[in-house]
């Protein structure tokens, strides 16, 4: 007897009474069944459509506001490169090249960018949450050639 009462705890179904359907009722149950199975599935797939749009336009600000961000940088940067910049006739006189840290920069960015899936963990939850590595990545390798270009080097004027 206790052993038929353990089985009553573990397996309830087994403590319902036994009743003989008839084929055309089990197919009835079977259709309802499939129709709220699709039902689930027509609201899951509308849910994530409605949530994939909802998140699109969302971003979509962010994204704008990055460009046109980027887009003012580097006129920045570059009317600050060419401020100083003398004549055109007088640039092609110029025999040596300056030194610019462009390229250091440049070297810097690349080798972060590579590094960045090593120190990914150590950055602070916040930034891991809201920024992908490969975002950042891009972003390292994007800015390091324009904080270079902020360090540039005055040519030295040779007089002769």
């Amino acid at each position: 007897m206790a052993d038929a009462d353990t089985a009553h705890k573990k397996y309830p179904e087994l403590s319902a009474p036994i009743i003989k359907l008839d084929l055309e009722a089990e197919i009835a149950r079977a259709e309802q069944a499939v129709i709220a199975r699709d039902l689930r599935i027509r609201y899951r797939a509308e849910t994530i459509v409605h949530r994939a749009k909802r998140e699109v336009v969302r971003h979509a600000g962010a994204g704008l506001a990055v460009g046109i961000g980027t887009i003012i940088l580097t006129w920045w940067l570059n009317r600050l490169s060419h401020k100083n910049d003398p004549p055109p006739h007088a640039a092609a006189a110029q025999e040596t090249q300056h030194f610019t840290f462009e390229g250091l920069f440049r070297d810097a960015g690349i080798l972060l960018a590579s590094l960045l899936p090593m120190m990914w963990p150590m950055l602070p939850r916040g930034w891991r949450r809201t920024v992908s590595p490969g975002t950042a990545g891009t972003v390292v390798t994007w800015l390091a050639p324009l904080v270079g270009k902020l360090f540039r080097r005055k040519p030295k004027v040779r007089t002769a």
